[in-house]
């Protein structure tokens, strides 16, 4: 199912007109640029790799979210030439009932300017309406920023089971 045409404005910290909405498949090549253009250090903290490039499947994995039980929204900004996303929100289900995995990046020019924690708090809404009670992830223990950052949304902080090089972030919906 498509994801509701659910788009809006929002001004960032440094007053920045962007538009945060779901991610669409014809969004491939923003999709792309923006990974292309992550630091290698936040392409680390999020893909626990420094990733420069996505495959095709990983692109289509990206852009096409089967709605309700996966989401992904994006924030943008309006270029001269075009629209460039600057960040990107995603939750799908957990390995446990009720529990929807999330993950979340900023472009490392954006990063402080609140557009994660915009995105996050609308990620939490549509994982809530979705039927979704908890919603967490897997952080680099290295990752001191999202840890932080995750903290001040509410979320507990815990070892992971499977992994000391990681922690878990959970919050109840």
């Amino acid at each position: 199912m498509k994801p509701p045409a659910i788009e809006y404005s929002w001004t960032a910290a440094d007053g920045t007109p962007l538009t945060i909405r779901p991610i669409q498949p014809e969004d491939r090549e923003i999709e792309l640029a923006f990974v292309r253009g992550l630091s290698s250090g936040s392409s680390y903290m999020r893909f626990f790799s420094t990733i420069k490039d996505l495959s095709p499947q990983l692109l289509d994995r990206f852009t096409q979210v089967d709605f309700p039980t996966e989401m992904a929204f994006i924030a943008t900004v309006q270029t001269a030439d075009a629209e460039e996303e600057i960040g990107v929100a995603r939750f799908a289900p957990g390995a446990d009932e009720g529990t929807a995995e999330f993950a979340v990046v900023v472009g490392d020019n954006w990063q402080g300017c609140g557009v994660g924690r915009e995105l996050m708090r609308h990620l939490f809404i549509v994982a809530e309406d979705a039927g979704f009670e908890r919603i967490e992830g897997a952080v680099l223990k290295a990752n001191s920023n999202m840890i932080h950052f995750c903290r001040e949304l509410g979320f507990t902080v815990s070892g992971y089971a499977d992994d000391a090089q990681l922690v878990l972030v959970s919050k109840a919906l």
